[in-house]
């Protein structure tokens, strides 16, 4: 009986001290530099926030913020990296809707689950897409647009960066939920749907609201409606698409910050509350407006069900427009 209780007391111990190490070894997290994965170019937007936001992190944790740029495949390579990382939190990934929600639909066998093979940490930022027209167009708002498109099928048409672009689902979601029918144009970038649109060959581009605010600004586009809960500081006259009378063609275009699937809680825990402090750091906050994009603080909880109610939307989306994975 003695050699029992003491063989249970010595269990009690070793499992102490395997806690004692495991709480000491997150309490000094991190103790070097972090890699964060922007799974596109460097220069675009995407990158400038990643740079932005790690800067500010490093600045909170204490220790520096790498950022390794991984561009390829709509974004899904970068993000297939972390997904397959060691899950000790020094990788992490810029996500966004485009690669949790877009490329696992629009990607045939994307080598990984946006729910399954991630930690949420936190929400990042919103950057609205925004629908536009040529000034000299006659729609004055979104119901006289939809109005004459299901007036006159087919007669209206609204360019994109490409199929299954975050603008081309935007114009889908329209489409499929005001029950028009509208000609998709895909162009390599959206930059190269403007010329059309202003020489009258498209009727609309659907575009994100940094890169669209240069033709805004110019007086050749004309804004009608952004896809965003609520109106963008950059163009406080434009109303949503809820406001404009379509709360159901809403798609929010959101940054996050996910690492590997089974993180210790510890360590998402302190990622998330610094990434909080960070996103309400004036200057961070002013570096973001500059790009069109707003702070988005939800909790990792909050992420997690975002990324899987939009999953499931634009599955239906794409299955409703006939859009099938490349």
């Amino acid at each position: 009986m003695r050699s029992a209780t003491v063989l249970s007391a010595l269990v009690l111990i070793s499992g102490y001290a395997a806690a004692q190490v495991d709480t000491d070894r997150v309490g000094a997290y991190p103790s070097r530099p972090i890699r964060l994965v922007v799974p596109y170019a460097a220069g675009g937007v995407s990158d400038i926030m990643g740079r932005v936001l790690g800067q500010k992190m490093a600045e909170l944790l204490g220790q520096p913020i790498v950022v390794d740029n991984r561009g390829g495949a709509g974004g899904t390579l970068g993000t297939e990296i972390v997904a397959k990382a060691a899950a000790d939190g020094y990788t992490i990934v810029l996500s966004s809707l485009a690669t949790l929600a877009i490329g696992p639909n629009m990607v045939r066998n994307v080598a990984y689950d946006p729910l399954r093979d991630f930690s949420a940490i936190g929400g990042v930022a919103t950057a609205p897409n925004i629908l536009t027209v040529n000034s000299a167009a006659p729609f004055q708002s979104l119901r006289e647009l939809v109005n004459y498109a299901k007036a006159n099928p087919g007669k209206l048409s609204f360019g994109s960066s490409g199929i299954g672009s975050i603008g081309h689902l935007s114009g889908e979601v329209l489409r499929t939920s005001v029950g028009a029918d509208m000609v998709h144009v895909p162009y390599k970038s959206a930059g190269l749907a403007y010329p059309d649109m202003f020489s009258g060959s498209v009727s609309m581009v659907f575009d994100t609201l940094p890169s669209a605010i240069q033709h805004v600004r110019s007086g050749r586009a004309r804004p009608i409606a952004v896809l965003s809960d609520k109106r963008s500081p950059l163009l406080p006259d434009v109303p949503t698409f809820a406001e404009a009378g379509y709360p159901e063609s809403t798609l929010r275009f959101w940054f996050g910050l996910h690492g590997p699937a089974n993180m210790r809680p510890a360590v998402v825990q302190k990622l998330s509350e610094t990434l909080v402090k960070a996103l309400t750091a004036p200057d961070l906050r002013e570096r973001f407006s500059v790009l069109g994009a707003e702070p988005y603080p939800i909790s990792p909880r909050e992420l997690v069900d975002l990324t899987r109610n939009d999953v499931a939307k634009l599955a239906r989306t794409m299955k409703a427009a006939g859009i099938k994975p490349e």
